[in-house]
């Protein structure tokens, strides 16, 4: 791929960036029904837009890349702040998030949704718990070495999680 066989590509993978806000955005007003069926695929679109196609072309055009603010915190809850719903165990939340996890590096931004949509699709804890409970305790397990991660934890978005490699030990 050439210098300008990359920019129009990468035109239109921003303009696709673009039509998938307007899409969540969208999502939003049609209420629980509509997250609950779009969400999983829209987020995968979006993941494999952002972290995969856009990567190879900045990859091998650096300077295509739009410099941008820097990734933003998008929680900063430590789980000793968490407080759980009386029905709601530690243990439950260490149950849902290992059922998701896997041994290959994941965004903890995913983890997390996948958490959140197995308590909400098969309803595996007694009640809702949230994104940032959820990023709270992975990062408690990470501290406790159950988990391993690269990147900082309080960015979703920039951080990644996977099964602790006990073969190592």
């Amino acid at each position: 791929m050439n210098r300008e066989q990359a920019k129009k590509i990468h035109k239109h993978l921003l303009d696709a960036a673009a039509a998938f806000r307007r899409a969540e955005a969208a999502i939003v007003d049609v209420g629980d029904d509509g997250r609950k069926l779009f969400a999983e695929p829209l987020v995968t679109a979006v993941f494999h837009l952002r972290f995969k196609l856009l990567r190879l072309i900045y990859n091998q055009f650096p300077d295509l890349e739009p410099p941008g603010p820097p990734a933003t915190i998008d929680s900063t809850l430590r789980w000793e702040d968490v407080s759980l719903p009386p029905s709601v165990l530690e243990t439950d939340l260490y149950r849902v998030i290992f059922s998701v996890m896997k041994s290959r590096w994941q965004k903890v931004a995913m983890v997390l949704y996948r958490a959140v949509e197995r308590v909400e699709k098969e309803e595996a804890l007694a009640a809702p718990v949230d994104f940032e409970a959820f990023a709270a305790r992975i990062q408690a397990l990470v501290e406790a070495d159950l988990l391993e991660a690269q990147g900082n934890l309080q960015i979703w978005g920039h951080s990644e999680v996977r099964l602790k490699d006990r073969s190592v030990n």
